[in-house]
């Protein structure tokens, strides 16, 4: 990265992938917000960038400033649906359920349905407590499965969002083992405070050399 920034430095791609896959995973989240705001002084109209800058700022506990940047997402791009799960996932954890479960049911839609944004609305599910319907969808995960990839981190946050933190663990030690991508944040994402001091969660940073 360090040599394709020398190569580079007005490069949205590698601004935006530096961010991305340098800085963020570390939870160095001040410095991969200065390289988006960077990227997008190069290239305001990219979306790309506008969705990673909205994601850093959600796994930076500032949710306020996450909406706002998905909400000028949509603006340039109103069927991304990654524009949605940033304002779920920011109302998530400000405990606004309905709210929450409303924008990732639409992030659901605008994808056609993936198991990564299903997985996203079925941690808000169960954190709302509509726990049948938490466990429907966990089903529709495991007939995803005879067809198609699934990410393993879908099974995990709908399981961390019941409560059930055996499976939770299985699933997420599963997505290590997979590298599954939407482990990359996983020093940095505020549902997972409650767990930080099992020896589970201690071992999966080790095994993800983020110790």
């Amino acid at each position: 990265m360090a040599r394709a920034l020398a190569l580079s430095l007005t490069s949205p791609v590698v601004r935006v992938r530096y961010a991305l896959n340098a800085l963020m995973p570390h939870g160095r989240l001040e410095e991969a917000a200065a390289e988006l705001h960077a990227a997008l002084e190069f290239d305001p109209l990219s979306t790309y960038a506008r969705t990673i800058l909205a994601v850093i700022f959600i796994l930076w506990h500032r949710y306020d400033q996450a909406i706002a940047e998905a909400r000028r997402l949509l603006e340039l791009d109103p069927s991304a649906y990654w524009g949605y799960l940033v304002i779920g996932s920011s109302y998530r954890e400000l405990r606004m359920f309905e709210e929450a479960i409303a924008a990732h049911r639409r992030a659901v839609e605008l994808s056609g349905g993936t198991a990564a944004m299903l997985g996203w609305l079925g941690l808000s599910l169960g954190l709302g407590r509509k726990e049948a319907e938490a466990r429907a969808l966990l089903n529709r995960l495991h007939e995803m499965t005879k067809q198609a990839y699934v990410p393993p981190s879908s099974f995990a946050w709908t399981y961390l969002g019941l409560g059930e933190m055996d499976n939770a663990f299985e699933w997420l030690d599963r997505a290590v083992d997979a590298r599954d991508q939407l482990m990359m944040p996983i020093k940095t994402y505020a549902f997972l405070d409650p767990i930080r001091n099992d020896p589970r969660f201690l071992s999966l940073l080790r095994k993800m050399k983020l110790e």
